[in-house]
């Protein structure tokens, strides 16, 4: 699928669809997010010098499809507070109008999808990027606060970009907005040349032990090397018991997964060790570690929005 690009500043530069569609399948048959989702993209120095042919984009990613506007924004654009109420309606029940605010906020780069056909600030699908450039040893993450990421912070000459925030619309919910979200992703992964993306992967209550074949699960089969696996913090950490492999179907405790978890899965991403009770948000979260080249060889095509 082809998304038709109306901004002149991003049609001069030459795409490779192939790739780019490649990268953004993997949400094709995602129909809702969780609070926090995560993600590992890399466009490394060894694949350019390889002369891999990669999507060259603007710095400013700003484009429509049909009536949706895909932008990447700010503070202090007024837009970044409607993303902020979309996150509150997503994450929390009460239906008083409020902001999902913290001190990353100010610090991030927000991709928005607008419906305007309705309103040109009626926000319907959000992600909060928080970005680590290669030259830098360290900054601080949201993930930080349930997870040690230590170790990826010494993966050497590495980009890192913690994708998180991550909501759409309660009456969007079909699988068009996700798909415009990584399109933008996509564009703004490869115009930063990100080799890893992470972040928090959720299960839908913070009661753990309702999860225990499920975590088992991924522990038993989808655990990262040493050198990238990134425990939870240990007052955090959530409490189960470890199932035993003999005492569950894997084909039916996968398919039990959160659809996000599953999609990350078939890209080959690795789910770091345990897990935090996050009785903020009401999840258990896991973190999510992924390459980018591992969704490259994966995912081929994205279905057409419609």
């Amino acid at each position: 699928m082809v998304f038709p690009l109306k901004n002149n500043k991003i049609n001069k530069y030459k795409f490779d669809n192939n790739r780019l569609e490649k990268f953004k399948s993997i949400f094709t048959k995602v129909k809702y997010v969780a609070k926090n989702v995560i993600y590992l993209k890399g466009w490394s120095k060894e694949d350019l010098n390889k002369k891999i042919n990669y999507v060259k984009v603007n710095e400013t990613i700003d484009f429509t499809f049909k009536n949706y506007l895909v932008r990447v924004i700010k503070e202090p654009d007024p837009l970044v507070l409607k993303s902020k109420e979309l996150r509150y309606k997503s994450f929390f029940s009460d239906n008083n109008i409020k902001l999902d605010s913290d001190k990353f906020d100010q610090s991030c780069d927000h991709l928005v999808v607008v419906d305007r056909s309705i309103a040109d600030d009626f926000v319907v699908g959000s992600y909060r990027l928080l970005l680590k450039p290669k030259n830098k040893k360290r900054i601080n993450f949201y993930s930080e606060s349930e997870f040690n990421l230590d170790k990826l912070f010494k993966i050497k000459n590495s980009t890192l970009l913690e994708a998180g925030r991550s909501c759409v619309h309660e009456n969007y919910r079909d699988g068009r907005i996700i798909k415009l979200l990584w399109r933008g992703l996509a564009s703004y992964i490869i115009s930063k040349k990100v080799d890893f993306i992470f972040g928090c992967a959720s299960f839908p209550s913070s009661q753990s032990k309702r999860f225990e074949k499920e975590l088992s699960y991924l522990s038993h089969n989808h655990k990262p090397p040493i050198r990238f696996n990134s425990r939870p913090l240990n007052h955090l950490k959530a409490k189960f018991n470890k199932v035993d492999r003999k005492h569950y179907d894997s084909e039916s405790v996968f398919r039990s997964l959160p659809p996000l978890i599953k999609a990350y899965i078939r890209a080959g991403a690795w789910i770091s060790e345990g897990a935090v009770s996050d009785y903020v948000f009401d999840t258990t979260d896991v973190l999510i570690i992924l390459k980018a080249k591992n969704i490259i060889k994966k995912y081929s095509n994205l279905s057409k929005i419609n």
